[in-house]
């Protein structure tokens, strides 16, 4: 479900390598194309189309944590939202369907070996996220009780917002990891247990990683399970910021002169 047109995705810095120098006009093509894939991810997600990403890319999110490599960074950037709009329930995380530029800088770089000018590294922000949570979340209130009554859902406060939110993304995450965690990726001994454990403030990481379960079950399982994985984890804010994941500088190589 589509909840508003655009979201707040801000992309802070964003390194892409070519060859030599190029056009300025090459830049913003390249930049374009991979918002279009963003927007329209379907052709990267199903139909095979190759991404901007390079095979050795890093990335990171500021409410989660960072990537590595393309093939994660696909799931994470094209398939949580491809997966989410396609959700027949009220989906706490909107769909992109919209881009506005509004601000741009281009430097070109010095040489590097990739003649494709693929994303190396990105570090992108929610911006707004806190705003935007406060005033829509309300908003998606009324039609997440609903379906949550007609599920009949048992434990929620229905006089209670912020419960009726919790409840609608326990049900969501729970459902992905009994239908997808199977076997040795299971996580859960049953839906019961996994919303018992969700529904004590453990969710919200766990709702971000649901969408990619789907795509490879023993990576994504863990995500969402009692351990979080190796993503949602408590994490030390100083060596978050101390110790950049990056391949490379964002800061631009002129921006001393």
């Amino acid at each position: 479900m589509r909840f508003f047109p655009i979201v707040g995705y801000l992309f802070g810095t964003l390194s892409l390598r070519a060859v030599a120098w190029n056009s300025e006009l090459a830049y913003l093509g390249a930049l374009f194309e991979f918002v279009d894939d963003f927007i329209n991810s379907t052709s990267i997600i199903e139909h095979g189309k190759a991404s901007k990403m390079a095979d050795n890319v890093v990335g990171r999110v500021d409410i989660t944590t960072y990537f590595v490599g393309q093939e994660l960074n696909n799931e994470y950037l094209y398939g949580l939202f491809l997966e989410g709009s396609r959700a027949n329930t009220t989906q706490l995380i909107p769909t992109p369907v919209g881009f506005t530029l509004q601000a741009l800088v281009i430097e070109q770089p010095v040489v590097f070996n990739d003649t494709d000018m693929t994303i190396t590294s990105y570090d992108s922000t929610l911006r707004r996220w806190s705003q935007v949570w406060d005033y829509y979340i309300p908003l998606l209130v009324p039609k997440a009780a609903e379906e949550l009554m007609a599920a009949n859902t048992t434990g929620v406060d229905y006089a209670n917002s912020t419960d009726i939110i919790v409840h609608r993304a326990a049900a969501d995450i729970c459902t992905e990891a009994q239908t997808h965690c199977l076997g040795e990726n299971q996580q859960y001994e049953s839906y019961e247990q996994c919303v018992q454990f969700l529904t004590k403030g453990t969710g919200f990481c766990r709702y971000i990683h649901k969408n990619m379960v789907k795509y490879r079950p023993e990576v994504h399982c863990p995500h969402v399970g009692p351990s979080g994985g190796d993503y949602c984890i408590p994490r030390n804010y100083t060596d978050i910021v101390l110790n950049p994941p990056f391949n490379e500088s964002l800061i631009a190589y002129m921006a001393s002169e």
